[in-house]
């Protein structure tokens, strides 16, 4: 169990971010883990590359912390922020009580009546980011419940398998991953437009670090309107 594992070797590690529409670099960054007894903390720190860069001057940064039960996150707080030009938005999120509490948004999904829903489809949620290593930590064998604030959805694992994972991006030759293809259920708060546009199924590829006894996603491949997203995470070469 991953609890057991870090009460006698806490985890300090960063992972390098890179991500990809059409093969055209997006953004890169880092993402940095620590994991002590049975508390866990990532953030993750992003900035737009490349021609996209031109277009938008983007940089995002997302914190999650909280408690590690079952070999799974169990989310207590969570803060998103986004710069994108001269435009800024946020969502802090409280996830220590029954019900997540939203702290402070901007903009409000709380003022918008399209994002309302039912207490009973907040219960026993996690935010985005403990999401996503929850399919990892629990090698894609449940089904993950997300509130981001203004959406709330499950990622759903319908396809696993083992796979080899030739990527020139991991710096290896080959990489043995468990290769899981997903679909996210939409639950509740979503507008007709993000109804319309946002994807409903991607893949994912996680794997064991090389030198901890925990497993991460290291591909995810989502299809969208603009084309083949591709997200990869790989550890620091010392």
């Amino acid at each position: 169990m991953l609890s057991k594992y870090i009460s006698a070797y806490p985890i300090n590690d960063k992972l390098l971010l890179s991500s990809y529409v059409r093969g055209i670099p997006l953004a890169k960054g880092e993402v940095l883990i620590k994991l002590k007894k049975n508390k866990y903390s990532v953030k993750v720190d992003a900035h737009s590359v490349g021609l996209f860069s031109i277009v938008l001057d983007w940089r995002q940064t997302i914190k999650s912390f909280g408690k590690i039960e079952n070999n799974k996150f169990i989310s207590f707080r969570y803060r998103s922020s986004d710069f994108r030009g001269k435009k800024n938005g946020h969502m802090e999120i409280d996830f220590k009580n029954i019900l997540p509490n939203i702290i402070s948004a901007q903009p409000d999904p709380r003022e918008d009546d399209r994002r309302t829903m039912s207490d009973s489809f907040l219960l026993k949620t996690n935010d985005p980011v403990a999401g996503i290593f929850n399919l990892a930590l629990e090698q894609c064998n449940n089904t993950v419940k997300v509130f981001d604030g203004k959406r709330r959805y499950n990622i759903k694992i319908i396809k696993k398998e083992v796979s080899v994972l030739d990527d020139s991006y991991l710096g290896e030759n080959a990489v043995e991953t468990i290769k899981c293809n997903y679909e996210i259920e939409r639950i509740a708060g979503y507008t007709k437009k993000e109804l319309e546009k946002f994807p409903k199924k991607g893949k994912i590829w996680i794997k064991k670090h090389s030198k901890f006894s925990f497993f991460y996603p290291v591909k995810i491949q989502i299809k969208t309107n603009w084309g083949k997203f591709l997200c990869y995470t790989k550890e620091r070469r010392i």
